[in-house]
């Protein structure tokens, strides 16, 4: 499914080169997260334990390529995997030292780490069963793979505001999870020709919402021109200073829907101009029965619905094998795997986004023989193919242990009929809000909370039922209350009695008509107060101590690029602010490096040699015109001290000095695709014409930013001229004034600011003028 090219096999070299300097306390920890998040390499809440995440695209997988996972995680994750809601594959608990040799030999089986965390486009989801299920409007694994190739070439693609989420799905009913993504695609065929309904601005976690649609149908060769519009929309309106609200809804959210798809369209009409993204796939490229009939019905045994699948190739079967919460045995997919090896003819295999992985195109009797050899290891009902978060057993963003609740509710279902069994759909359970079980999207969804009492915290679980995807119906579940952990196997159970004995077979339909009854069910358990003398309910599942929130930390699947400068440039300060106290060249040195190294990660080096990061500097900022030539004979100082700790650089401060505001100036001009939108060095008057300035109707512009020369107007003419330059453009928009020093860059600030406008950042940094960047109210 990937194609590898040679940066991906560099990047498993830098991995095992940081990790090294990392153990070695030769990095700094928060530069060492960024690089290591988007190669998939996650802390997990015991320290210096880590989790090792693949990139499975669409879900499809090898036989060789299961072998090779099954071998690492019996070596480096202590016997067990992980199957994850993204079609991914975990490698849990993890030591550092043992990251590098686990990647280094799933690139030689064609898998990849790179950019499965971190402010990455993520591994691009499919409907497992897209190609064979019975109600296959197209295979759309062609289309996944086109996708995830066009993305991961693009190194951009590890640097965006925050992470991207694409999803393909073969039918309305959407098992691809299209209509919950940042950008996902539903085949469908309209006057004979396979396209796609595309929707947008979905997602989970803070402020959760389904997606919009976006089009009807687009035809299927113009995905790219979605994939790329809505990623340059992304880059342009990103928010990169606040992760909380920097996902693609945000946007939405912000713009509104009609400015939103308004500017998506402006980017994908640009594109099209172009016309170089139309794709061509090969459609049967993963079909293995091209020449079979094509059937629309087959019935299978009742009690084996939810492992059986009938595929519309005559004949041939999908199986599904769903682990408790996704973890694995080695020693369990050894069987599988074996069982299939042993076959005198081809099948396939798909990780699913519900924590667990289909064995398709098996003909009848195998697929049979296949259920009996997983039966140890799964289940043949709904509510034990549950989906779960990690919870917070190894998640440092963890509330609850989500993993045990889920073992609670199956020992309370031991002892129950099968018909109670069978009544609940599957359950999705989260230990906290942030949604990695997708509670949200379930028909029946838990996350977890505390709730703090007198006595102590008591560990919850907010309930929320109705919810579901699927084409033009889609909708976030209602929230009907909370309960606490230590019930809600009791509330489950009395939740199936009170389905079986309401005659509805379906369960959207028992919600529509019996939500009252729900409701007084649920508030059995709501009241915490007359709990609070029942010791057990201040423990969750599993804990031997009394719930608390002790280990919980900062997630990092945010960690990027910007936390990199971010740290550099305020060691840059700190140093900086030292020196005033100590006077001691060291800490003059270390502002000047730190200053000079900030920001190199845009440019792709990450390096502690201080020769080598003077000399990319001067390369990227000084003769590209951003930073005075002069700053290379600081540069050349700064070598000689670092030889000679004798030689004194006290006369260089105020070179030291205008580095660090040049560079922090730099850094606040970034625009979405952390391009510099600051103006260069030299006169921009007789460099109109470089690569990054250009004149527009008598204006300087940089980048995308517009420049208006006001040098030499006096106050109050030139607040004046601002104010008329302002009128012109939109609400939201930025515009650039050159002005000059004393009265002109001290009131011209303050003038506009109480006129309800906001400064984005002021450059001192140019002989007798400044720039001024003002975004209109």
């Amino acid at each position: 499914m990937i194609n590898i090219n040679k940066d991906h096999y560099k990047s498993i070299e830098d991995i095992k080169e940081k990790s090294q300097q990392y153990l070695n306390n030769a990095i700094d920890p928060v530069r060492f997260k960024a690089f290591r998040v988007s190669m998939g390499v996650y802390e997990q809440r015991k320290k210096e334990t880590y989790m090792v995440r693949t990139r499975i695209p669409g879900g499809v997988i090898t036989l060789e390529q299961f072998k090779r996972i099954s071998e690492l995680a019996e070596k480096y994750a202590k016997g067990k995997l992980k199957f994850t809601s993204r079609q991914d594959i975990q490698f849990q608990s993890v030591d550092l030292r043992d990251a590098y040799p686990i990647i280094n030999s799933l690139i030689e089986v064609g898998i990849i780490t790179k950019g499965t965390g971190g402010n990455t486009v993520r591994n691009v989801e499919c409907s497992p069963l897209s190609g064979v299920s019975i109600d296959d409007v197209f295979d759309v694994t062609p289309y996944v793979k086109a996708a995830t190739n066009y993305l991961i070439k693009d190194p951009t693609t590890m640097n965006m505001p925050r992470k991207y989420k694409i999803a393909f799905s073969n039918t309305p009913e959407d098992t691809g999870n299209a209509t919950i993504s940042d950008l996902g695609f539903i085949a469908k065929i309209a006057d004979g020709k396979r396209g796609f309904e595309v929707y947008g601005a979905g997602g989970f976690g803070g402020s959760p919402r389904v997606s919009l649609k976006l089009s009807n149908f687009i035809p299927a060769d113009e995905i790219l021109y979605y994939i790329q519009g809505l990623k340059n929309v992304f880059e342009a309106e990103g928010d990169r200073t606040n992760k909380n609200k920097a996902r693609i809804r945000f946007i939405l959210m912000r713009l509104g829907e009609k400015k939103f798809v308004e500017e998506l369209e402006e980017e994908i009409n640009k594109l099209k101009e172009k016309g170089s993204l139309n794709i061509q796939v090969d459609e049967n490229e993963f079909t293995l029965h091209p020449d079979a009939k094509i059937v629309q019905d087959v019935k299978v045994d009742e009690k084996l619905k939810n492992v059986l699948f009938p595929q519309k190739q005559e004949g041939y079967y999908s199986v599904y094998v769903h682990p408790q919460s996704g973890n694995l045995k080695v020693e369990n997919l050894n069987k599988v795997l074996a069982f299939i090896e042993n076959l005198d003819y081809e099948t396939s295999i798909r990780v699913t986004n519900t924590q667990g992985f289909f064995i398709r195109d098996l003909k009848k009797k195998d697929a049979e023989a296949l259920i009996e050899i997983t039966g140890s290891f799964t289940s043949l009902y709904n509510i034990d193919n549950s989906v779960t978060c990690v919870g917070a057993s190894t998640c440092q963003l963890g509330l609850c242990l989500s993993q045990n609740l889920l073992k609670a509710i199956k020992k309370e279902f031991e002892g129950a009929s099968s018909q109670i069994k069978a009544a609940l759909p599957r359950l999705f359970i989260s230990g906290c809000p942030n949604s990695c079980a997708q509670h949200e999207k379930g028909a029946l969804g838990f996350h977890g909370r505390a709730k703090r009492t007198k006595n102590g915290l008591i560990p919850m679980y907010s309930i929320s039922f109705g919810g579901k995807v699927g084409s033009n119906i889609a909708r976030m579940g209602d929230t009907y209350g909370d309960v606490p952990a230590k019930k809600v196997p009791l509330f489950i159970h009395e939740l199936a009695e009170l389905k079986v004995n309401s005659g509805y077979e379906d369960f959207y339909d028992f919600l529509d008509n019996r939500s009252s009854d729900i409701k007084a069910l649920i508030s059995k358990y709501t009241d915490v107060d007359k709990f609070i003398g029942e010791t057990d309910i201040y423990f969750d599942f599993g804990a031997c101590e009394k719930f608390s929130l002790k280990g919980r930390g900062p997630g990092e699947c945010s960690s990027g690029v910007m936390d990199v400068i971010r740290l550099d440039l305020s060691n840059a300060e700190a140093s900086l602010e030292r020196y005033k106290d100590t006077k001691q060249n060291s800490d003059l040195y270390s502002s000047a490096l730190s200053s000079a190294r900030t920001l190199l990660v845009l440019k792709g080096v990450d390096s502690n040699k201080d020769r080598e990061i003077f000399e990319e500097f001067s390369k990227n900022f000084i003769e590209t015109g951003y930073v005075k030539s002069s700053i290379k004979e600081l540069f050349e100082d700064l070598i000689d001290y670092k030889i000679d700790s004798a030689n004194d650089i006290s006369d260089r401060v105020s070179e030291v000095e205008y580095l660090y505001n040049k560079v922090d100036a730099m850094y606040k001009s970034l625009n979405g695709k952390l391009e510099i939108t600051l103006p260069k060095e030299k006169n921009v008057q007789s460099e109109s014409h470089n690569e990054d300035n250009d004149e527009v109707d008598g204006h300087d512009k940089i980048g995308n930013l517009k420049i208006v020369n006001l040098r030499g107007v006096k106050c109050p003419i030139n607040f004046v001229k601002v104010k008329v330059e302002l009128s012109k453009i939109k609400s939201g928009q930025k515009l650039g004034f050159y002005l000059d020093d004393g009265d002109p860059i001290n009131n011209v600030p303050q003038s506009v600011t109480k006129e309800g406008n906001e400064i984005i950042f002021t450059d001192t940094n140019y002989d007798g003028y400044n720039l001024l960047v003002i975004q209109k109210k």
